[in-house]
C-alpha cells in the first residue's frame, strides 16, 4: 500500500479504511457505506444519463453504531479522510458545521491508526 519513503496517496487511504470499517460491518459492529460526491454517468440502451451523487464537501464515509448508553439511539459519524497535510476544502467545513450542529460526529482521518483510537475512543473496539 504505502511505498517506503512515499507519502500516504488519499485513495490507498479510502481502501484502507473502507477495508477496516467491513471488517467491522462483518461482525456487526457498525454499519458504513461510501458517500461520493460529484455526478456519474450511467448507459441504459443507448443512452447515457446523469446521475447526481452527494453534494460537494459531503464527507467520504458514514458511519453508524449503537449508543455506547445502552438507548436505541444510534450514533451517527462522518469520516473525512485527508492523505499527508492536505487540509479542508471551504465546502468541507461547511459540512462538518452542518453535520455537527444536527448532533452527528465528525471526525477528520489521517490514517487507520487514528480511526482505530476513534473507534477505541467511541468504545467500538474492533
Amino acid at each position: 500500500m504505502q511505498n517506503f519513503g512515499q507519502p500516504l496517496r488519499e485513495k490507498d487511504l479510502q481502501k484502507a479504511v473502507a477495508d477496516y470499517l467491513q471488517y467491522a460491518q462483518n461482525q456487526g459492529k457498525l454499519y458504513y457505506t461510501r458517500l461520493n460526491s460529484g455526478s456519474a454517468f450511467v448507459k441504459r440502451g443507448n443512452k447515457f444519463y446523469k446521475i447526481q451523487l452527494c453534494e460537494k464537501g459531503t464527507a467520504d464515509f458514514f458511519v453508524l453504531t449503537s449508543s455506547q448508553s445502552g438507548l436505541s439511539i444510534p450514533r451517527i459519524i462522518f469520516l473525512e479522510l485527508k492523505a499527508g497535510k492536505r487540509k479542508q476544502e471551504l465546502e468541507q467545513k461547511e459540512f462538518q458545521r452542518l453535520i455537527e450542529n444536527f448532533g452527528a460526529e465528525y471526525c477528520l482521518v489521517r490514517s487507520i491508526e487514528e480511526l482505530q483510537k476513534l473507534l477505541e475512543n467511541r468504545h467500538l473496539f474492533l
